[in-house]
């Protein structure tokens, strides 16, 4: 998996499932709820397996990653589009 270049920064700890819960509602066909899988990453496209959320506690940032390269471009847009509504601070690495 390769990282996006979004990450939404300045998320507290007990914010990380509620965010990437509305994500999985709002941005993935059928998703409900984000979770953490057992490698500590979050499924947040609905089962779909293609992009998954981390959590670095140490820096407040929840990154993604991308299972293909070629679906990045979809993703992004996913992403700024529910960071602007939500007014989530973003930064592109």
């Amino acid at each position: 998996m390769r990282y996006c270049q979004t990450t939404f920064n300045a998320i507290p700890p007990e914010q990380v499932e509620k965010v990437l819960s509305a994500l999985t509602r709002e941005q993935f066909v059928g998703g409900q709820a984000a979770y953490l899988l057992e490698d500590g990453t979050y499924s947040i496209d609905a089962g779909e397996n293609d992009i998954r959320a981390i959590y670095d506690e140490g820096a407040s940032v929840i990154k993604f990653l991308c299972r293909h390269e070629h679906d990045k471009a979809f993703y992004e847009s996913k992403l700024q589009s529910f960071s602007a509504k939500h007014r989530i601070q973003v930064a592109r690495c």
